[in-house]
């Protein structure tokens, strides 16, 4: 384990300031009305501050209903500023028809829907008796841009036939790189880690995407400047204490896309940017709870678990013993 650890945030004894809801993502989970002898389902819907919304649905149809068709509604969005759309479906089929030009898309696992919209109004309609599981992603424009850069991003665009506004597109995607957004949002965290937790999947998703398109967003990165890059932000990322840096700052910090430092990163140390922190904050764990008394759930709450029960999980599937044998 390194030596150059600095643990000293975490054996500190000043209570912690309580988080502020404004960087932690807002997540509602909804319960879907249906009779319970038609069908069980939940929404649950995440928005960032960066204004990225992640939506997840899940219909469980019941086998005695008998009904091959059954109308999930009818929907509404307006932006206020154009936004890049990912739908995905990962299991079952929907019809999508759009209320405006009547155009209407059988959607299932395999071929991914994208758009670039200010507003849509649409019609779901599952087509099968099983069940219905979708993720939605929405990223403002602009924000996809500081994500990827704008040629990047135009690349994209291009390849995915949505560069014009108020335009729709399907694309087959492996699935491979779709479930990425099925498991991109972790409530064992708490505030600024899981808000950078999101991003991370979020940057990885549009990455593979990338590679898949064959667009040149992500290459490979041999060149001495990026190799001295990625070294700055490793040895930046464990001197930042009790800081939980987001994706913009990084981006800042070291003047390039966080698309750009991230696959910088990964090819030289064989992570990606979040999951280094997240070990390396375990490893600083491991310290203080050798090193000092601290409670656990003080050491769980400060590097970004949302309970010490999930901060004790993770512990034990990196060293394979529970925090609390140290002290033992």
């Amino acid at each position: 384990m390194p030596q150059s650890h600095n643990v000293e945030w975490l054996l500190d004894t000043i209570e912690d300031s309580p988080s502020t809801s404004a960087t932690a993502p807002e997540t509602n989970k909804i319960q879907i009305a249906y009779p319970p002898d038609i069908a069980t389902g939940v929404s649950e819907r995440t928005r960032t501050r960066e204004g990225i919304v992640l939506i997840q649905d899940t219909h469980h149809f019941a086998q005695r209903s008998g009904l091959s068709k059954s109308p999930l509604g009818n929907f509404s969005f307006t932006f206020q500023e154009p936004v890049f759309v990912i739908h995905v479906v990962h299991e079952g089929q929907v019809l999508i028809a759009d209320l405006e030009s009547k155009e209407t898309r059988l959607r299932q696992s395999g071929t991914d829907g994208f758009a670039h919209l200010l507003g849509c109004s649409v019609e779901q309609t599952a087509t099968s008796s099983q069940s219905l599981i979708t993720t939605t992603l929405i990223i403002p424009i602009q924000y996809l841009q500081q994500l990827l850069d704008e040629e990047t991003m135009t690349t994209m665009l291009e390849r995915l036939r949505v560069n014009k506004l108020n335009s729709f597109s399907c694309y087959p995607v492996p699935a491979s790189i779709s479930k990425m957004l099925e498991n991109c949002l972790d409530h064992t965290l708490r505030d600024l880690l899981k808000a950078l937790q999101l991003q991370a999947r979020v940057l990885d998703y549009l990455c593979s995407l990338a590679l898949h398109l064959d667009s040149g967003i992500v290459k490979s990165q041999n060149q001495h400047p990026a190799k001295v890059r990625a070294q700055n932000v490793r040895n930046w990322l464990m001197n930042v204490g009790a800081e939980t840096p987001t994706l913009a700052s990084i981006s800042d910090q070291f003047g390039a896309s966080p698309n750009k430092l991230n696959a910088e990163f990964t090819l030289e140390y064989g992570e990606s940017i979040f999951s280094f922190l997240r070990n390396y904050r375990l490893e600083q764990a491991h310290l203080a709870i050798e090193k000092g008394g601290q409670p656990l759930k003080v050491i769980a709450h400060r590097i970004g678990y949302s309970h010490v029960n999930h901060f004790i999980t993770a512990f034990k599937q990196k060293f394979n013993r529970t925090p609390g044998s140290l002290r033992s």
